[in-house]
């Protein structure tokens, strides 16, 4: 027997899916006496969450893998998500980078028999073991796996067809995430919008998932990302008749330009995708969207790329994550012809960024004047916050809210909102 229980330190990368397959990785071993540490402390166990929708994604997930091994030599380390799921050759290289076990988030038992086997924990019950919720806002999993294929795609190959989650299981975790003090609850997934497909009971909706859970009273229910295909009768009743599911939508987009589009096998036409935005604008004046844009995809012309740049200025977007086409070994997009030269990439992301960037600036100085509630999170500590007294949050909308105060932590508070933040990246507010 140890005379401590052992410490367990976790690192996740990539999507909210990851964070919510470590967060309920992490209740299931605290359940049972392990403690948890933070990540750049020695630890006796550390599990590196990997993503691999990109190299870069790739390549962090092996430097996080050498970093746990340099912080402590004789730890175990477990490594899990996407990467050991990808192509040929990556459960070695993690092996390589100094892993001792690598085990899929869909089967944590064979972790936990693992590290019973290294480690006598005490093995007394978990109760509540899925319950992600952090005080003020709770990631909740409704499904895992994606059927769309992509062109460009990696993870329908990595996470397999869509898997929906029990409605009775998430309503019980929502509740309990509810009476434990979280404010917001988020429905996340790798395909949100499939939500019930693999069903076979077409009762089972996204749309009825939503009412079922703002039917439990949470202050706050948001989605982590949809795809315009989703924008249906049915859930635009759902946004129109309950307030508590946020004015901020992550509507999926890729590219503004129809022939890209076709090309990544995105099913929609950017008429389809502006007439969903419009839908949601129509229903609420704060209304924010934001979304991901490609550019660089294969067979992208000069022309193409300037459709997508006019397409999204158009649109008004709150906020843009703009990426660079990265091939990925294994997908159709990888050995299309006419590939874009890296070059004209970069140069092609820098305008699209820079476009972003006014959208949202924007978006913020529309914004200022108004009186809004925030979730306050957490106190500032970044050099954007001139006082420590300073705590930051979200609006509904999703723009970052500073302003001063004390111990303002998983509180729904109405300021005024009264400028732009120095960094420029979110707003700032008086009571």
């Amino acid at each position: 027997m140890r005379d401590k229980a052992p410490t367990v330190a976790t690192h996740t990368l990539g999507c909210k899916v990851n964070k919510c397959d470590t967060d309920a990785l992490l209740t299931q071993l605290t359940g049972v006496g392990y403690k948890v540490s933070e990540f750049s402390k020695p630890a006796d166990i550390y599990i590196i969450n990997t993503c691999t929708v990109t190299h870069a994604g790739d390549k962090k997930s092996l430097q996080m893998i050498r970093r746990a091994r340099r912080q402590n030599s004789a730890a175990f380390i477990a490594v899990c998500g996407c990467m050991p799921r990808g192509q040929a050759g990556s459960a070695e290289s993690i092996m390589q980078a100094g892993a001792d076990f690598v085990f899929d988030t869909r089967k944590p038992e064979d972790l936990l028999v693992k590290l019973e086997q290294l480690f006598t924990a005490n093995t007394r019950a978990c109760n509540n073991c899925n319950i992600t919720a952090e005080r003020t806002r709770a990631f909740i999993k409704i499904q895992d796996g994606c059927d769309r294929f992509c062109a460009y795609c990696i993870v329908p190959y990595v996470r397999g067809p869509v898997v929906s989650r029990p409605i009775a299981d998430i309503l019980a975790e929502a509740d309990a995430c509810i009476r434990h003090g979280a404010l917001e609850i988020v429905l996340t997934g790798i395909q949100v919008a499939a939500y019930g497909y693999d069903t076979g009971n077409n009762k089972i909706t996204l749309p009825l998932l939503i009412k079922r859970i703002a039917e439990l009273g949470p202050k706050r229910l948001r989605l982590s990302s949809i795809d315009p295909w989703a924008i249906d009768d049915d859930f635009i009743a759902v946004v129109s008749d309950y307030p508590t599911l946020c004015s901020h939508f992550h509507l999926s987009l890729q590219s503004g330009a129809d022939a890209t589009l076709a090309r990544m096998n995105r099913r929609y036409t950017t008429a389809q995708y502006a007439s969903a935005a419009a839908k949601l604008k129509n229903l609420r004046p704060d209304m924010a969207l934001t979304t991901d844009i490609i550019v660089g995809f294969p067979g992208e012309s000069d022309n193409d790329f300037e459709q997508s740049l006019q397409f999204v200025k158009h649109m008004g977007f709150s906020r843009i994550h703009v990426f660079e086409y990265s091939p990925r070994a294994g997908t159709p997009a990888a050995d299309m012809p006419d590939q874009v030269p890296s070059n004209i990439k970069a140069t092609r992301g820098q305008t699209m960024r820079a476009t972003a960037k006014s959208l949202e600036q924007q978006f913020l100085n529309s914004q200022v004047g108004k009186q809004v509630q925030v979730l306050f999170e957490s106190e500032c500590k970044d050099s954007s916050c001139e006082d420590k007294s300073t705590w930051q949050g979200h609006t509904g909308n999703y723009c970052l809210v500073k302003t001063s105060g004390i111990d303002l932590a998983n509180n729904l508070k109405y300021v005024r909102i009264t400028g732009i933040t120095n960094d420029g990246l979110g707003l700032v507010g008086e009571f």
